[in-house]
């Protein structure tokens, strides 16, 4: 066996052996895990279809509500938004931003499920192992009954054992640094977090649908 024949082989075997020690990482296998759950739990409840009628809105933002909040980090999210407005926050006003944050985006996602009817997923393992293994990047893809594909990033973060979304980002555009720099903008002209939350839902509402929009080109 020559030199360079048996430097190929060792190569070929140690990312054969690389490759199978990353597929059975524990960590992204569990932040998968939730994000497979959580999307099966919405798939499967938009099967009822009645839940789609305006008088059942309510009805529908309850129950997914019930699926969503124990896997999303509100608060995480809503410090990642602040970005550097946290800092001065008080206690308070963190909440009452984390509470908003989450009126704003089940509302929101309810109406774009109930608009988006998904056929098929599937999630792509990523290529590399994450440098920081309390955070995964879960990569889905998700197919709609009309035949188009979306391509979504959810971020999870381990807190305390639990996999948590603190961020998400649909083709390409991240919502949460979308947030951030509108917070910044806001802060900008009123001069207060109180004030930027106070006048948050009704500008949230409006960058998500720019968001909606872009994506669905």
């Amino acid at each position: 066996m020559t030199k360079l024949y048996r430097a190929s082989w060792i190569f070929i075997v140690t990312l054969l052996l690389s490759a199978k020690a990353f597929a059975s990482d524990p960590n992204w296998e569990a932040a998968r895990d939730v994000v497979a759950e959580t999307t099966e739990s919405i798939i499967e409840l938009m099967q009822d279809r009645t839940l789609l009628r305006d008088e059942n809105r309510t009805e529908l933002q309850s129950r997914i509500e019930t699926i969503v909040t124990p896997v999303i980090d509100f608060h995480g999210f809503g410090r990642g938004v602040m970005g550097r407005f946290a800092r001065t926050a008080t206690e308070a006003e963190l909440d009452r931003f984390a509470d908003i944050l989450k009126t704003t985006l089940i509302r929101t996602y309810s109406l774009a499920v109930s608009e988006f009817a998904v056929r098929e997923y599937s999630i792509t393992p990523p290529r590399a192992p994450s440098p920081q293994p309390d955070m995964q990047v879960v990569n889905v893809q998700l197919t709609s009954t009309a035949g188009r594909t979306y391509n979504i990033l959810y971020y999870m973060r381990n807190i305390d054992g639990n996999w948590m979304l603190v961020n998400v980002a649909v083709e390409g555009i991240n919502l949460r640094l979308t947030f951030q720099n509108q917070f910044a903008d806001m802060f900008q002209r009123a001069r207060s977090v109180s004030a930027v939350i106070d006048g948050w839902e009704e500008r949230v509402a409006r960058t998500i649908a720019e968001v909606v929009e872009d994506v669905e080109g």
